[in-house]
């Protein structure tokens, strides 16, 4: 995949079975708490603000004793003081289409015969912890369905169309506060074909979670990586966008190399492929080895960003990553400066791009798959990339890949391109 490193990072990695011990007397409470709270979700199952816009944030809790974790008092800090852009917590909770073994292969899942593809899991502690608070709040509670990077198991889920979406109505009518769920199909590769199928599932379990008895309507949301060309299965949204999946999040716009790349390289691709009713635009504010120095954790980042997201209308952020109550303040996201930008989004308004937008790069003509193969570099300012995957089974090798820099008259980049797209700059003072 493109710049997987930009996406997300990889914080949580792994998958263990807990159990849970509590008193009838918690047990009942804790019911009592969802019965009333689902009372009011019952009304909506939304935020309503004066602009409809929302804010949801990915929560991937990694402590297991909730009688002691920090980490859960914390995370329920933040949505208490920051109420105002927080509609919805998407959070990991052991519930997963693939349980994966990080020492393994990518790709590779235990669960389901070693196939995946199937919902496995039983509901974290922490999670079950911060459902009536989050009830009682007004936020929604959704399950992030973990990362899948199989193929296979996304093949397998959309031959399992009606068990998945039966198998997601169980957990919410087990666990009224949990209203939504949140598919995650990272997998490399993939066909048109598969891209059909993709949206036939979407379609189905969608309208399937609408009319759930007793629970419903249901959001079924999945992350997306939007891109002029579409080389995997997570790149075909302007397919996915025509399911009727309640939202598609996109996850390249999590970060960039500069506010040019972001919009013209992630946002743009997104505007033009799905309706604003239907997009979810993600933006990362996590710190680690690759973001941290970089543009991406900067006050004007997010200046700039919310800045052309109300410009575009744009009307759900998806955020990445809500993390608190680490010892170490630089691993508690979101950074301070977040706060008033994304209450900025959720008041609403027009903001005047004009000023702070550079002008977009000029890129190579395509010789071979769409002409706009070659794109806005996702990281480095003057810079143009192209995958050597134009879609439907057309391929541009290396050497007609220089050839189009040449004729251009660019200046070809040397990049390890096994894992990096051609990239292509107007000036080798670029890099």
């Amino acid at each position: 995949k493109v710049h997987k490193l930009f996406k997300r990072a990889p914080f949580f990695q792994g998958n263990t079975s807990y159990t849970m011990h509590s008193s009838s007397l918690v047990v009942w409470l804790f019911g009592v708490c969802l019965c009333f709270g689902k009372m009011g979700l019952m009304e909506s199952h939304s935020v309503s603000t004066s602009t409809n816009r929302s804010i949801s944030w990915w929560w991937a809790p990694s402590s297991t004793d909730v009688a002691n974790s920090t980490e859960v008092d914390a995370m329920l800090t933040f949505v208490k003081e920051n109420r105002n852009i927080v509609s919805t917590v998407i959070m990991r909770c052991n519930v997963l289409t693939c349980v994966r073994n990080f020492s393994a292969p990518r790709g590779t899942c235990e669960n389901n015969g070693g196939i995946g593809g199937k919902i496995t899991g039983e509901l974290l502690p922490a999670c079950k912890a911060v459902l009536p608070t989050l009830v009682e709040l007004g936020i929604r509670a959704e399950l992030w369905l973990g990362e899948d990077d199989s193929l296979l198991s996304a093949r397998t889920l959309f031959n399992h169309t009606e068990e998945t979406a039966h198998a997601l109505i169980n957990i919410s009518q087990t666990y009224p506060a949990i209203v939504g769920y949140n598919l995650d199909l990272e997998c490399s590769g993939g066909t048109p074909t598969d891209a059909d199928n993709y949206k036939t599932f979407l379609t189905r379990v969608s309208s399937l979670l609408d009319t759930a008895p007793s629970v419903g309507p249901l959001r079924f949301s999945a992350d997306v990586s939007c891109s002029a060309t579409d080389s995997s299965l997570d790149t075909w949204c302007n397919v996915l966008a025509t399911s009727g999946v309640h939202r598609l999040m996109n996850m390249r716009t999590y970060n960039a190399g500069n506010f040019g790349a972001w919009y013209y390289s992630a946002l743009t691709p997104a505007l033009e492929k799905i309706p604003l009713d239907r997009l979810g635009v993600g933006l990362g504010c996590w710190i680690d080895s690759r973001t941290n120095n970089t543009w991406n954790i900067t006050p004007e980042s997010a200046s700039q960003r919310i800045c052309a997201l109300l410009n575009a209308s744009v009307q759900e952020v998806d955020i990445f990553l809500l993390k608190q109550g680490s010892s170490d303040s630089k691993q508690n996201f979101p950074e301070q400066f977040w706060v008033a930008e994304l209450q900025r989004f959720m008041a609403g308004g027009r903001c005047d791009l004009s000023p702070i937008l550079p002008p977009k790069v000029s890129c190579p003509t395509a010789s071979i798959g769409p002409a706009t193969s070659w794109t806005v570099a996702y990281e480095d300012a003057g810079c143009c990339e192209s995958s050597a995957n134009r879609g439907n089974g057309i391929d541009c090798n290396i050497t007609c890949a220089k050839a189009e820099c040449a004729a251009a008259k660019m200046i070809w980049r040397p990049e390890n391109y096994t894992v990096h797209p051609y990239e292509c700059c107007h000036s080798k003072d670029l890099y």
